[in-house]
């Protein structure tokens, strides 16, 4: 599958949110278990215009991935450097779209000076972000019945 890194621009806040709604809902079941108070608190903050402020903030850098006729993949990475978000529609997992966003917020990180990357995973995400680099720290913590495993990544 082709498809291209860029920057996030508001106007992508509609489709970026279907995205992060789509890729929580269909990929993430081993996470939320189809509980539907579980995904609904997951999702609750996943809207349009919380995504466009997202995308418009100036401590936050974020990317969207491009197929030939929409958006398939979203990150963003905060300046402290915790990967925030990192989300591909179901149908594009596996094609080197997630890898490819996380190298662009990679290079932001090193741009910005800073020395590594956190994020708290997912069940799910585990395996992806091991392959990146990730390695496990600290115990994993819990919130709406999930667990969320917290990992690092030094930078170069």
């Amino acid at each position: 599958m082709r498809f291209a890194i860029r920057p996030a621009a508001v106007t992508d806040a509609e489709e970026a949110c279907a995205v992060l709604r789509r890729s929580i809902a269909e990929c993430c079941i081993d996470d939320h278990r189809n509980d539907l108070f579980t995904l609904s608190c997951w999702l609750i903050n996943k809207t349009p215009e919380n995504v466009a402020a997202w995308f418009a903030s100036s401590r936050d850098y974020s990317v969207v991935a491009s197929g030939a006729q929409e958006l398939i993949g979203v990150a963003m990475l905060s300046d402290l450097g915790e990967v925030e978000l990192c989300y591909v529609l179901p149908e594009s997992r596996f094609d080197g779209v997630g890898k490819a966003l996380l190298r662009e917020l990679e290079k932001r990180a090193k741009k910005w000076g800073l020395r590594e990357l956190r994020l708290e995973s997912t069940a799910t995400g585990l395996p992806f972000y091991e392959r990146q680099g990730f390695v496990a720290h600290g115990i994993p913590v819990e919130a709406f019945g999930m667990k969320g495993y917290p990992m690092r990544k030094g930078l170069a």
